[in-house]
């Protein structure tokens, strides 16, 4: 019997989307939100969009994974099924396309997750081909370091220094089976391991049979963490029944800073039936890797605490609500105290939205009903 195949469920790193749907009644829930009474809420309104359905190609997105705003306030959008990094000015006009499909010097297989570095060079993660791909400042391909495994380290942030942090997998086999752990950790860029671990956490790991060959099927804890400007990190576990924001200082030094009790919020029917967006990556015994970006049945009966982390010029912290219909975040600074309440009324009920803070405010469409597209945002204005 050979091992043939071992799935990664990336749950830690890339996790399944949530549909929002309406929530009636538990919309409000007013007893889960700090101090609402003394802090101000501020909504954000749309401006303007990038993308459409047909038409204009490089307006044409296959999926958004991953998209951030340079300190030039240009917009770099990854498109993982297409292959790309394209980058925009902030008026939507396409300045540069990055890669493309293949597997040769500067291109991807299915691009996840990307990074600016500190000496004005980019990172790319490409999770289809197990690599890390290091562009220059001229965003001309630099070199690349290949053949990580089980997966190369995704959803990469900026450290202090010049170094990245992300999330990987480490997976051993003995004679009993197989073990591992996935992790967030912190890279130079100059091999394969991480110089630092910031937190970790064992992985589930499960055999099964299928036409006579043995799969290893391997899940992991579901977390999300963002930098600020100064390298310090924010991390939390994307969980439905606690709520908790731990900070590492760019020394590696932990604090929580918002921890508080949570009561469970279930879905509603409908909601569940929405359904979610998984993605994952396959491996074959010849070394080969399929992608899985599929939907799925919601076997999660109740609404994540927190659903996602961005972070702003401040160095604050905005803590992205993972019960409301329509986005709410609430924004902490460094030492934890809330300082207000953002909301994006005009999203309401549009399903796996991300968001970048950081040199601009966007949001983007990660599993969109229709098609991708980016969504300009400024503070809306009063009437």
């Amino acid at each position: 019997m050979k091992l043939a195949l071992i799935l990664i469920s990336i749950l830690f790193i890339l996790s399944s989307i949530e549909g929002c749907g309406e929530q009636s009644e538990q919309e409000a829930a007013p007893e889960q939100i700090q101090e609402e009474m003394s802090i101000d809420t501020v909504a954000l309104s749309v401006t303007d969009t990038i993308g459409v359905f047909y038409g204009d190609t490089t307006l044409e997105f296959g999926s958004l994974n991953r998209v951030r705003i340079d300190e030039h306030g240009n917009i770099f959008a990854l498109d993982g099924r297409k292959s790309t990094l394209k980058v925009f000015s902030f008026e939507g006009d396409l300045q540069e396309t990055i890669g493309r499909f293949g597997s040769g010097p500067g291109e991807f297989q299915y691009p996840t997750g990307f990074v600016f570095l500190r000496d004005g060079g980019l990172l790319v993660s490409d999770f289809g081909g197990n690599a890390l791909l290091f562009f220059d400042t001229t965003c001309a391909f630099d070199h690349q370091i290949p053949r990580f495994f089980p997966v190369a380290p995704v959803e990469p942030v900026t450290g202090p220094g010049n170094t990245f942090i992300a999330g990987s997998m480490d997976i051993h086999q003995n004679e009993d089976g197989y073990s591992g752990t996935s992790f967030l950790g912190r890279y130079t860029g100059e091999d394969m391991d991480p110089e630092l671990i910031y937190r970790s956490y064992p992985l589930i790991i499960t055999m099964s049979i299928t036409n006579g060959e043995q799969n290893v099927n391997v899940d992991n804890v579901d977390c999300v963490w963002e930098s600020d400007l100064n390298g310090a990190v924010y991390f939390a576990v994307r969980s439905d029944s606690t709520y908790c924001v731990e900070r590492f200082d760019p020394d590696a030094n932990p604090s929580i800073i918002v921890e508080r009790g949570w009561e469970r919020i279930p879905k509603t029917e409908e909601e569940l039936a929405e359904g979610v967006l998984n993605e994952g990556l396959s491996r074959h015994d010849d070394g080969s890797t399929t992608v899985r970006r599929e939907e799925a049945e919601d076997q999660d009966l109740y609404h994540l605490a927190i659903e996602t982390l961005s972070t702003d010029q401040d160095g604050n912290v905005w803590v992205g609500q993972g019960y409301t219909s329509i986005p709410t975040f609430e924004v902490y600074n460094e030492a934890g105290e809330l300082l207000r309440v953002v909301t994006i009324p005009e999203l309401e009920g549009i399903r796996g939205l991300r968001f970048c803070f950081l040199n601009g405010m966007l949001a983007y469409d990660y599993a969109p009903v229709d098609y991708p597209k980016i969504y300009l945002l400024d503070f809306q204005l009063p009437r």
